[in-house]
């Protein structure tokens, strides 16, 4: 029985010895979404910024000052030396206070100042240490902040920024201003997108770091060490430190995907790092967020557990089966949902939530993600609601619009019936009597005919059956539908030379030929002309080409003609090729039409399956 009591009680050690490393994966996962959170945040912080400044380019004061004084530079004769000898650095202590003194400048500096001190009301510019605007010769027309040399065209800012658009820098010291900075350049351009000027910022990293810094304090007391690196591992901030020239981190070497997690050991004490980098091209920073955390503070709620479990197992075989049970219902299951879900949730479903638990460690570990989840779901739960909404919109008025048409289209066939009828009474009465009534019921009879197609397009598009299957001959089906269309003698139809036997629904694929062929012979009009049907065989689908002669579809409504409701005849619909494309789309195939000849397209697959084609649709 001891003997038995100690085998249960090794099970039960490697059982939590099991879960302690699912307990670290599912960690380590959590801290890959919280360091990918923060980075997107440092990302949308520094977009932000970026508009704001952007937003200067806009103004009209603004382009109209820079416009004057590119016009008075392009006077001076040698722009080159005047540049030279305004050479020199100038430092304001004041802000607004202008920068350059000459009478001929002095207007633009006074009202441009103005213009950025109200844009400073509005977006707080006063985090800055530098700022100051330069024209298209890239000459320092305003200094609003800040020590700046007068000439700027030679700098690497000034030229990435005019040739960008945006240059965002690295991390550097600012002996002036004694501070760590990020410059951050913006163009300013004309309406019509001419250069006009460019504005320079430097951001100071107390600023940028601000709302970071006060995250880390939080993860600091979770026993979570955050670290924010450059592309090269320097550490731009840790622990209160911010960008220490000198240090790089031992495992910028692992740090080798969008984000991701491994172990490593830091401090003589195994630690599991979870990292992500920033993905915004915009900003192209590419920093990188890391969470260390120490691994047997991961493990540390379970320890006690399973202590507990050791030493009453010696006692006998059935305390330790039914801790086993117990452990296998209430840790390890748990545990390993836990794990799924937080994976699940680092793929994007933030809908998956953890249930309670009777174990307070585990159940901690719940609502601890369930809390987690809900707040990133909050971030885009307004754009999805917005996206919804437009959708649902769209949807509704497609629906009502569908439902309309077939009710009337519907409501429109009984009278039609009735006026055919009556006109074929009539013609049998007085037909052969006088010409002229004789081709009045042949207008009849074209109205009622093309009322008729109408009316049938309309209840092709909007209506759809079940679809029945069957292996048909397409040069059957092709004279089928020649047979119940008129066609006019001087339009020849050229058969396909070798034909194919095709899985299909044989009456709605009649349907799509007689909607080609029609639109084909009205395509040739009067003239004589050719409608010429081929297949061939290519791998997996048949392709089938009708071309015909007739004028070419104008390449501007070329993209639409498989439209709803598109349509450039006065007797259309604009549901013909609508409806093609959605008979071929149930068989799982596709169509498409080109000029030069005018060419129809279809790919029709050579296997069709009517149950996966009903659930996809």
């Amino acid at each position: 029985m001891a003997t038995v009591s100690a085998v249960y009680a090794v099970q039960s050690y490697v059982t939590f010895e099991v879960n302690s490393e699912q307990l670290v994966e599912s960690t380590a996962l959590k801290n890959q979404v919280i360091a990918n959170n923060l980075i997107q945040n440092l990302d949308l912080f520094i977009d932000k910024r970026i508009s704001d400044f952007q937003s200067l380019e806009k103004a009209k004061e603004i382009r109209q000052i820079l416009q004057f004084s590119n016009e008075e530079f392009s006077k001076i004769p040698d722009i080159d030396v005047y540049m030279e000898e305004k050479t020199f650095s100038y430092t304001n202590y004041n802000r607004y206070l202008p920068f350059v003194t000459q009478a001929a400048e002095q207007k633009h500096q006074s009202e441009l100042s103005s213009i950025i001190k109200n844009y400073d009301q509005t977006y707080g510019f006063d985090f800055a240490d530098e700022f100051f605007v330069t024209n298209a010769y890239g000459a320092n027309i305003v200094l609003i902040l800040g020590v700046s040399d007068y000439v700027q065209y030679d700098k690497e800012w000034w030229q990435t920024t005019k040739s960008n658009g945006v240059y965002v820098g690295n991390v550097q010291y600012f002996p002036n201003y004694d501070s760590y900075s990020i410059p951050l350049g913006i163009s300013i351009s004309d309406e019509d997108g001419k250069f006009l000027g460019a504005i320079k910022v430097l951001i100071g990293l107390e600023h940028l770091l601000s709302d970071f810094i006060s995250n880390s304090i939080i993860l600091n007391d979770q026993n979570k060490q955050i670290s924010l690196l450059d592309e090269t591992g320097q550490i731009i901030y840790s622990n209160g430190i911010k960008f220490d020239d000198n240090n790089t981190v031992p495992y910028s070497d692992r740090l080798t995907n969008a984000e991701g997690f491994f172990e490593f050991e830091l401090d003589n004490s195994n630690h599991v790092l979870s990292y992500a980098k920033s993905t915004d091209p915009k900003t192209g920073l590419q920093w990188t967020v890391v969470i260390a955390q120490d691994k047997r503070n991961i493990i540390e709620s379970l320890d006690d557990v399973r202590n507990s479990l050791v030493l009453p197992s010696v006692i006998g075989i059935i305390v330790t089966v039914v801790i086993g049970i117990m452990i296998t219902i209430f840790v390890s299951k748990p545990l390993e949902k836990l794990t799924k879900i937080y994976a699940q949730m680092s793929s994007g479903n933030f809908d998956v939530r953890a249930d309670p638990n009777v174990i307070h460690e585990i159940n901690i570990l719940s609502n601890s993600y369930n809390n987690f989840v809900a707040s990133l779901k909050k971030l885009i739960q307004t754009e999805k609601d917005l996206a919804e909404a437009n959708v649902k919109v769209r949807n509704e008025r497609l629906t009502a619009i569908g439902e309309l048409s077939a009710s009337m289209a519907h409501d429109m066939k009984n009278p039609l019936a009735v006026l055919k009828t009556a006109t074929d009474v009539l013609k049998r009465k007085f037909s052969g009597q006088d010409e002229k009534v004789d081709q009045l019921f042949s207008n009849m009879d074209d109205g009622i005919n093309r009322i008729s197609h109408q009316i049938q397009d309309v209840l092709e598009y909007v209506r759809t059956t079940p679809m029945n299957v069957t292996k048909t001959s397409l040069v059957h089906m092709i004279d089928n539908a020649i047979r119940s269309i008129q066609i006019p003698s001087s339009v020849v139809i050229e058969f396909p030379k070798q034909d194919i036997e095709i899985e299909c629904d044989q009456q709605k694929i009649e349907i799509v030929l007689i909607n080609l062929i029609l639109n084909a012979v009205q395509a040739i009009g009067q003239k004589p002309g050719k409608i010429i049907f081929n297949t061939r065989d290519v791998g997996d689908v048949y392709e089938i080409e009708i071309e015909n002669s007739g004028k070419p579809i104008p390449d501007d409504i070329l993209p639409k003609i498989f439209e709803p409701l598109f349509t450039t005849k006065l007797q259309g619909t604009g549901l013909g090729l609508a409806t093609c494309k959605n008979v071929i789309t149930q068989h799982g195939g596709s169509i498409s039409v080109q000029n030069g000849p005018t060419r129809f397209t279809i790919l029709f697959p050579k296997k069709v399956n009517v149950n996966d084609l009903e659930k996809d649709k």
